[in-house]
């Protein structure tokens, strides 16, 4: 059970809805989430992370592969399940091999090669390490240019925030869904 309330759109002032209306749009979705209704208990709040975690999403100039790598590094990192059974399968549609992703759930991520090797270095480094190295950053500016690298340095940030949130607030799998992770 959640530690706060799921919040509806009807519970929340014009301002609250108009960012509620924001989340569901940018994600596409029929409802916003359990874990972003979590959130909406400070809309303003929610609202300003939700937009970070969408211009990172889909506005990226970060391959889609390589990008939900970091995404699911992360997830597994944080033991989300809300996260890893989403974007697992977001990574494997993006490209990322059924192999790379089981080395990620089983922590053997290590053992991944070439531009999937780089990225995991440098999430590695930014959590285990709290420091990156020069060489892990230039491999990585070598992949993503200076945009890229600037935004997977932020999915990292992001995501760390959005699962560090899930563990505080613990929100539920949406109804029907079972966790991969």
């Amino acid at each position: 059970m959640a530690r706060v309330p799921y919040v509806s759109r009807d519970q929340l002032d014009a301002e609250g809805q108009q960012i509620y209306d924001t989340i569901r749009e940018d994600r596409n979705a029929a409802e916003v989430g359990r874990q972003f209704r979590a959130l909406l208990n400070s809309p303003k709040a929610a609202g300003y992370l939700t937009s970070l975690g969408t211009q990172l999403r889909f506005n990226s100039t970060m391959p889609d592969n390589l990008k939900e790598l970091a995404i699911i590094m992360l997830a597994r990192e944080w033991n989300s399940d809300l996260e890893w059974t989403g974007h697992s399968v977001m990574a494997k549609n993006a490209g990322l091999s059924e192999d790379s992703i089981e080395k990620v759930r089983t922590f053997k991520a290590e053992e991944l090669t070439g531009d999937e090797a780089v990225i995991v270095k440098f999430v590695f480094e930014m959590l285990h390490e709290k420091n990156l190295t020069d060489a892990s950053f230039n491999a990585a500016h070598k992949i993503l240019g200076d945009r890229g690298v600037v935004e997977l340095a932020l999915t990292v940030g992001y995501y760390c925030a959005i699962d560090l949130a899930q563990i505080a607030l613990k929100p539920e799998m949406e109804p029907g869904r079972v966790s991969t992770l």
